[in-house]
């Protein structure tokens, strides 16, 4: 536990020693704010429809998984590949670290930073609550819970191709690409029928917050995006174990 410890604080230390995390962070809660007051905006006319701001943030807009896609990568990207590059890999891979220490501690630092970006957009849950005094706590619970989630799973596909590749470039296209094909089980949903369309269904990312942000907790999505997390977890796992042997 210690070392796996270490390996955590020596990767957020690194995050925030650099300027580049308060850029991302910055961007991230830019966007974001712009975003919510966009929506307010829009809300705010008497001819918009009866719709929660904070279920549009939330999965309800494509710059959501935009701005997941684009802070999972950036914050993974270079776990890996940058280890490599610089040649400390093996000497993590000499000391007397598991691989699944080394795994998990990158994995879990990375976690932490997305936690901290998505904790500054607390402030729109009391923003919200000024304007609207019966406001039902139970869907803002559930849509964070589906944007951890979703982030957790985001972030092991993130740390799996950083584990792949040589260089940050190879490792963010790799990632977001992975991302952008999970994106586009919705097509395939849309345009399969039957069985098949179930199937789509079940994977559908865009359906899974749709859910979390009507306060729908299924055990379903719960299922798929913590298995998805531990795949491509122990797929990075299984990539470092490779280059022991290299």
């Amino acid at each position: 536990m210690n070392k796996l410890l270490a390996i955590t604080k020596k990767e957020l230390l690194h995050y925030f020693y650099s300027p580049m995390a308060y850029v991302v962070l910055w961007a991230f809660l830019l966007i974001n704010g712009f975003l919510f007051y966009v929506i307010l905006s829009a809300l705010s006319k008497t001819a918009s429809p009866p719709v929660s701001p904070l279920s549009i943030i939330f999965g309800g807009s494509f710059f959501f998984y935009l701005l997941t896609i684009v802070i999972t990568v950036v914050v993974t990207m270079r776990l890996g590949a940058e280890e490599r590059k610089q040649g400390t890999f093996e000497t993590l891979l000499t000391s007397p670290i598991s691989d699944f220490e080394i795994v998990m501690g990158k994995f879990l630092a990375a976690f932490i930073f997305y936690v901290v970006a998505w904790l500054f957009t607390l402030i729109y849950v009391f923003i919200v609550k000024a304007y609207q005094k019966d406001l039902d706590f139970g869907p803002i619970i559930s849509s964070y819970l589906g944007t951890l989630l979703l982030g957790m799973f985001f972030i092991s596909i993130g740390l799996f191709s950083s584990m792949i590749s040589k260089n940050q470039i190879v490792s963010a296209v790799i990632a977001t690409l992975i991302m952008t094909m999970l994106l586009g089980i919705t097509f395939l949903e849309f345009i399969s029928s039957g069985v098949t369309r179930e199937i789509f269904h079940y994977f559908d990312i865009l359906t899974i917050m749709d859910n979390f942000s009507k306060g729908i907790v299924d055990s379903r999505n719960l299922i798929y995006l913590l298995s998805g997390t531990a795949f491509f977890i122990a797929l990075s796992e299984k990539s470092l174990e490779a280059r022991r042997w290299q």
